[in-house]
């Protein structure tokens, strides 16, 4: 699934029009029936006699409100509007207020089943105008006055949330459901925005099945794994569904591991290996008795010799998941970098891939020129604190990584990083 920033999604829409005739009242017509049928489903199917109170603001996205009220009232639900800055609309013989009737929006609240935000869109960065964010402010003040409080439904996005950095304003209200239309917007997925969205789906805005949205961010769903999934013929075994090894644990942090390779048993891997130090193997056994054991040479013994230890003791692993739970000795990170150079001196068809995780990357950012030690394509999983050891201690805000910068020479010496 496509993840579009608001200059490609305006792209998109530009050439649905130019090369399908889609015209932006088309455009709105079929998004503003999705986001009624969301929300008719979100209601178990009818919304016959449901109070819908739709805040319209002055952009396509009212638009879309407005063609959502349309539908809705003619499915049987009771409309009420609160149309910013005056103008009307009618629904079910109902005429919204002006924006400045607060008032008049307060007591449509009273008895709200769902309030319906299309307000801003995805096209809006500056902070909320007062009027708005007063009459967000009742919305969130009746849900926090009733038991029975009105459910909130996004049109693209929670006004006031950017759709490029997930900044939101002071205003923004939480959405139980947000209708994004046509594809996600990077702003959806990024904190502290993404904890507003409430539940995603995405509505259709009618772009032809054949229209190709071009190359970019995508979003894992089943439907784009599963094609890259392997079969499993009737005469396979478990040594044809992969091999990993998760090298991790200590006295410490005795879970971790275990819950990692019991994961990759859970994910379809055939062949797990527990790479841990001896007197660790009777406590794993108990959990995971389906694992093969790969003990850790003693620390006393050089780390290149340990790590050559290792390697021999896991030919034909594919994937090599280090630190779940791996201490945080000195001495761990001098094992790293061994085993990081001996997977690199491998046949680029025999290495194993690297999944470097939690304790390893703290490791990791205590190595000089670290980058250049990971073997090509290494996957990192850093948490924020993890990520900013990992730039030399510069901050990381927002609850997630708002920028990642690495020098074009080094990029080529590493593959992934999912945060």
């Amino acid at each position: 699934m496509r993840v579009v920033t608001v200059t490609e999604m305006r792209e998109i829409e530009q050439r649905a029009e130019a090369e399908h005739g889609l015209t932006s009242e088309t455009l709105m017509e079929h998004a503003g029936r999705s986001v009624a049928a969301a929300l008719r489903a979100a209601a178990g199917g009818s919304v016959t006699d449901l109070h819908v109170v739709v805040l319209v603001g002055p952009g396509n996205n009212g638009g879309d409100g407005r063609v959502a009220a349309k539908y809705l009232a003619q499915w049987g639900a009771r409309i009420s509007a609160y149309v910013w800055r005056g103008g009307t609309i009618e629904s079910n013989g109902v005429i919204g207020p002006a924006g400045e009737d607060l008032a008049a929006l307060a007591t449509l609240l009273g008895d709200a089943d769902v309030v319906l935000d299309a307000l801003l869109g995805t096209g809006h960065t500056r902070p909320l105008a007062p009027e708005m964010r007063r009459a967000l402010s009742l919305v969130a003040a009746e849900r926090a006055r009733r038991r029975n409080a009105p459910i909130v439904v996004a049109v693209d996005l929670p006004s006031g949330l950017n759709a490029d950095t997930g900044a939101v304003d002071e205003g923004t209200i939480a959405a139980d459901l947000t209708v994004t239309l046509a594809c996600p917007k990077v702003g959806l997925f990024l904190f502290p925005g993404a904890g507003l969205v409430g539940e995603l789906e995405v509505g259709d805005i009618g772009l032809p099945s054949e229209m190709s949205l071009g190359a970019g961010l995508e979003m894992l769903t089943s439907d784009l794994l599963r094609p890259t999934w392997p079969r499993r013929g009737l005469d396979s075994n478990k040594g044809t569904f992969g091999h990993v090894v998760v090298l991790g644990g200590s006295a410490y942090y005795v879970g971790a591991a275990y819950l990692a390779a019991a994961a990759s048993g859970r994910a379809g891997a055939g062949l797990i290996v527990l790479a841990v130090e001896p007197s660790a193997i009777p406590t794993y056994a108990a959990m995971l008795p389906e694992a093969i054991y790969a003990p850790l040479a003693a620390s006393t013994l050089p780390a290149e010799d340990r790590a050559s230890q290792l390697m021999q003791a896991i030919p034909g692993a594919r994937a090599m998941v280090i630190g779940p739970g791996l201490s945080p000795a000195p001495e761990v990170a001098e094992l790293l970098a061994a085993v990081f150079a001996a997977v690199r001196a491998m046949p680029a068809a025999a290495a194993p891939r690297l999944i470097v995780d939690a304790s390893a990357l703290s490791h990791l950012a205590k190595l000089p020129d670290w980058w250049q030690r990971l073997p090509a394509g290494s996957v990192l999983t850093p948490h924020p604190g993890e990520m900013s050891r990992l730039l030399g201690g510069a901050p990381v805000s927002g609850g997630g990584v708002d920028r990642l910068v690495v020098a074009r020479e080094t990029a080529a010496h590493w593959g992934h990083v999912i945060v």
